[in-house]
């Protein structure tokens, strides 16, 4: 089950990491964007143009595109527009972290404890403490 947060996190520590994360992931994206843009052939504006251009990609260079709209449209959510299949309120979503991750063992470490905060907080709040049973 995915956790999301909302923008105005209840729980201080969770929103005092959740800042700093969010100028991390969105920059740790963007770098590894434009690295992908620099693989590739410039694709063209146009609908017309951007078919031709996806056909005349070898597999691995359709793979690196493929990321790298990914990672254009987490960039474009973590920016604040709303990417598909993530709700506004949803301002670091969990494909962000990991498309980050792995990097950069500093980033790393901080998106762990990230989400070891998010998923205690997300504990208390559905009241899933200690003996409780899941599954």
């Amino acid at each position: 089950m995915a956790v999301t947060m909302t923008a105005t996190a209840p729980d201080p520590l969770l929103s005092s990491l959740q800042g700093p994360l969010l100028l991390l992931v969105r920059n740790k994206l963007s770098d590894r964007a434009e690295g992908l843009r620099g693989t590739l052939p410039q694709r063209p504006d146009g609908a017309h143009a951007r078919f031709v251009w996806w056909q005349s990609l070898n597999a691995g260079q359709a793979r690196q595109a493929m990321l790298l709209e990914h990672l254009t449209m987490l960039v474009g959510h973590l920016d604040g527009q709303p990417a598909p299949g993530f709700g506004p309120d949803d301002v670091l979503p969990e494909a962000a972290l990991q498309e980050a991750e792995g990097f950069d063992d500093e980033l790393s470490g901080l998106i762990s404890r990230y989400r070891r905060v998010r998923t205690a907080v997300a504990r208390q709040e559905t009241g899933g403490g200690i003996g409780r049973r899941s599954g």
